[in-house]
């Protein structure tokens, strides 16, 4: 699973809708849906908030549990 797939999965699983967690992170629904298509990348200080919204650990999130 690569980063996009798995921001949307826990974000899916919170039950989060894309149009919350953007205006959260102030940014554009479009652009989240980049990141969550790998077509772009997130900033660092929009993953470490993501993370206190979506309630993960930045390094479990960064790791294969494989």
């Amino acid at each position: 699973m690569n980063f996009g797939e798995k921001l949307k999965y826990l974000r899916l699983k919170k039950g989060f809708s894309q149009k919350e967690i953007a205006h959260e992170l102030r940014i554009s629904q479009k652009t989240l849906s980049n990141i969550e298509t790998g077509t772009c990348d997130i900033r660092l200080k929009h993953f470490v908030k993501l993370g206190m919204i979506i309630g993960f650990y930045l390094c479990d999130f960064l790791t294969d549990p494989s």
